[in-house]
């Protein structure tokens, strides 16, 4: 990319100053990996900075292209809508060209992420086996159906070629928009019939600190209410962690990359 194309990381947005803060935090570390490469960061809703702001300081850099990096896990209604009807409407203004990332997906730096934090949360615990042990991912939630396939694939993705590793059960639950629903989740991994489970992991797959993470707490908590003999394991969300950053900078990558081929590619013809 050349000094006239900048990148715009977008976050979601959020009241809650820890997931602000963090994802100001993947922000700047964006910017280190890219030093050459003008960075903003903009806000879809909530707080600020917006991605008007953005785009403002984006285009007084000297910027008349943008790459729109937004952080988001799954591509469904923000990826899809939200996000390019916005930056559409910023650009506009400024008269920019734009070009928008694919979310992250089961791109390799989130799934070593979610790995390493579902690792991370078992490690200081006893030893119980594979078979007593399911593993409950948990989703935001939207209403685009392809969402809850990717979480899907996404948590084989993160399970591998576990062989006798694998849990017990995997389930899945949303906190929004989509099922089954978070509690429907939780009561199921604990069904009473099921006398063999001795370990439950909750795993919420979510980027920062948020309201939806104060539901995946509660959500817990009242499992561990209803089954206190079984041992619960709650994994962290991934947050600010370099691989976050270095995943939207790879996927900012990868739309300069094609952008390169095809010009390559007209030059030739």
């Amino acid at each position: 990319m050349t000094l006239r194309t900048g990148v715009l990381v977008i976050g979601h947005g959020t009241a809650d100053p820890v997931g602000a803060a963090e994802t100001r935090q993947v922000a700047a570390t964006v910017a280190s990996l890219m030093p050459d490469v003008p960075v903003e960061l903009g806000f879809l809703e909530v707080i600020a900075p917006t991605i008007g702001d953005a785009l403002a300081r984006l285009a007084a850099r000297g910027c008349r292209s943008i790459v729109a990096a937004p952080l988001l896990l799954f591509a469904a209604g923000h990826a899809k809508r939200d996000v390019p009807e916005a930056v559409a409407v910023a650009a506009a203004a400024h008269g920019m060209s734009v070009r928008q990332t694919d979310a992250f997906g089961e791109i390799h730096e989130i799934v070593e992420l979610s790995q390493t934090r579902r690792r991370e949360a078992v490690a200081t615990r006893g030893p119980v086996g594979a078979a007593a042990t399911v593993l409950v991912m948990i989703g935001r939630g939207s209403s685009d159906p392809e969402a809850a396939t990717q979480l899907r694939s996404f948590t084989e993705a993160t399970l591998g070629d576990a062989g006798s590793a694998r849990p017990r059960r995997v389930e899945m639950g949303f906190v929004a928009a989509a099922r089954p629903r978070l509690d429907e989740a939780i009561a199921t991994a604990c069904d009473p019939a099921d006398v063999e489970v001795r370990r439950i992991i909750v795993q919420p797959h979510l980027l920062f600190r948020g309201h939806v993470e104060d539901q995946v707490n509660e959500a817990v908590a009242s499992g561990r209410v209803q089954r206190p003999d079984i041992e619960w394991i709650q994994v962290p969300r991934l947050g600010a962690d370099p691989l976050v950053a270095r995943a939207l900078a790879r996927r900012v990558t990868q739309v300069a990359d094609a952008e390169n081929t095809t010009e390559s590619l007209s030059r030739q013809g």
